[in-house]
């Protein structure tokens, strides 16, 4: 490759999948099931190239193929995949492995859950570099502090020390590139990387990857559901739908004038805009007295170490009100409070101050259904789980009525209720979640970033529902979200918030066109850069 002209390389294939076909057999339960059929698309050397579709197209499970990370019952049927002219799928499993981290770096979606959180970020680096034979104690360590250096971190040496819960989403999520990286591997493969993150660390993530694609000419397979992620960071992308690929060209092309119906659509939805979209949302009234109020809310983490008990301010003076019927957005970077707010609204951790909720129950949707459903027990279980509170006062036949209520509203077949979670999709089981919420018959529902996980269909399915709900039931929403498109689309106000405090709060449109606070003009800044 030596003698090749810089300007040529991208034309050099780095991997090429011909005719792929993936199935996973069939069960007593499910007939068998072909999540790609056929598929055939080659990357270059150098480029970002995206892939895009929506929740069970096949994207992930293109990316484990060529990475040889498949669940065990997946079988690949027919075709091939080469890596620099080497047939992966005829190699033996050891050498297939020894290539994960030297030749092919990974990023996962959640870095909370890829990162072991009884393992020091030094140690769980240490162990890559091991595992590749590096045993030199003094190389290892420096190549660990080098790499957290290239990453954003400036004092790498504590960053090696601290746990995982220690860093916010952003720094986890630099984590698991450092690692990605940390061998120098020609192609990394991100699957939905910046899903969970605010527009501010988003676009840090994706200038840092872009410059490690030009600084360590890597090549990146970049999978999302964030299509505005997908415009300013990709130079070709490739839409799938069922297995296989219905269009494919440079990103300009796709976004700007897709030729598929079905990219049209994923085009639409992702714009999450209120005229294609029914989003009426309830009116409320700012003279009622709240549904939830918050005065001077405070709360502190803290922990042990080496016999010492340190305290971490995370809230600090919190004021806010959500009023009977009100769609209230909360935004604000990783690490704000947000979430902790939740949890002392719910009364899940101790906080100073004063909090007036609803009488009843408060209904909570949270951002990964999987992680809140036991997937030992079917739908029809965790409906009944949800109205244990008031069972006992309920007779048989008001519970199925109370059930089926529920999965009425949010538009589930009733044949899913004898079905587990891992039977349905992502969209289905947050579906499941709601269902659970409205069958309690709250008067407010705290929606914790219920859409980064799902793609753009599904999201805006489940924003369409939520509106429903709300503007059906006058349940009041507080809506936490990084999607600033989600904010616009639905809420009637918003709260900015920073630092463990409320910036800004007001009308949707006054807050989002004059920001006044320093944290929200951030956010917008950022989002601008991200949809530009």
């Amino acid at each position: 490759m030596e003698n090749i002209p810089s300007e040529h390389i991208r034309h050099i294939h780095i991997v090429k999948i011909k005719d792929l076909t993936l199935k996973f057999p069939a069960t007593d339960k499910e007939p068998e099931h072909i999540v790609l059929d056929k598929l055939t698309f080659g990357i270059r050397d150098g480029e970002i190239i995206g892939l895009i579709g929506n929740s069970g197209s096949g994207k992930s499970m293109t990316a484990y193929s060529i990475a040889g990370l498949l669940p065990g019952n997946a079988m690949i049927t027919e075709g091939t995949i080469k890596y620099q002219g080497k047939d992966l799928l005829s190699m033996n499993p050891k050498d297939r492995r020894s290539m994960l981290g030297k030749d092919i770096g990974m990023i996962f979606q959640e870095p909370a859950s890829a990162l072991d959180p009884l393992m020091k970020v030094g140690k769980s680096l240490d162990e890559i570099l091991l595992s590749h034979g590096i045993k030199d104690k003094a190389e290892r360590y420096n190549r660990i502090s080098d790499i957290l250096k290239t990453v954003g971190f400036d004092q790498p040496e504590k960053t090696y020390e601290r746990y995982p819960h220690q860093l916010s989403g952003g720094q986890r999520q630099r984590i698991l590139i450092a690692g990605a990286v940390l061998l120098s591997p020609k192609l990394l493969i991100c699957d939905e990387p910046t899903s969970s993150l605010d527009t501010v660390t988003t676009v840090a993530i994706l200038d840092l990857l872009r410059k490690l694609c030009t600084d360590m000419k890597i090549t990146i397979l970049f999978i999302s559901h964030d299509l505005s992620a997908v415009k300013n960071f990709c130079d070709r992308v490739i839409v799938m739908k069922n297995g296989k690929i219905v269009e494919s060209d440079t990103t300009e092309d796709i976004l700007m004038n897709p030729k598929n119906p079905y990219t049209a659509e994923l085009l639409t939805n992702a714009r999450l805009d209120p005229r294609t979209l029914d989003l009426t949302h309830a009116e409320y009234n700012p003279d009622e007295d709240p549904v939830l109020s918050c005065k001077d809310v405070s709360a502190a983490y803290t922990a042990s170490l080496w016999g010492r008990w340190d305290e971490n301010l995370v809230l600090s003076g919190v004021n806010m009100s959500v009023y009977p019927g009100e769609i209230k957005g909360l935004i604000g970077s990783s690490g704000c409070g947000k979430t902790t707010l939740v949890k002392t609204i719910l009364g899940l951790m101790k906080s100073g101050g004063e909090i007036s909720r609803p009488e009843g129950a408060i209904g909570a949707v949270f951002q990964d259904p999987v992680s809140c459903l036991n997937p030992a027990h079917s739908i029809l279980w965790h409906l009944k789980e949800a109205l244990r509170p008031m069972r006992r006062s309920m007779s048989k036949e008001d519970i199925m009525s109370a059930i089926d209520n529920a999965v009425d509203t949010v538009g589930l077949d009733r044949s899913y209720l004898s079905r587990r979670p891992d039977e349905l999709s992502g969209g289905q089981r947050q579906r499941v979640a709601i269902a659970m919420c409205v069958i309690t018959q709250p008067k407010l529902i705290i929606a914790d970033e219920p859409f980064s996980s799902l793609d753009a269909t599904s999201a805006a399915e489940i924003l369409k529902l939520l509106a429903k709900i709300n503007r059906e039931k006058k349940v009041a929403i507080l809506m936490i979200t990084h999607n600033i498109h989600i904010v616009r689309a639905v809420c009637s106000t918003v709260a900015v918030m920073d630092a463990g405090k409320i910036e800004e709060d007001g009308i949707t449109e006054a807050v989002l066109e004059s920001p006044k606070s320093e944290a929200a003009i951030r956010l917008l800044d950022a989002e601008k850069r991200l949809h530009s």
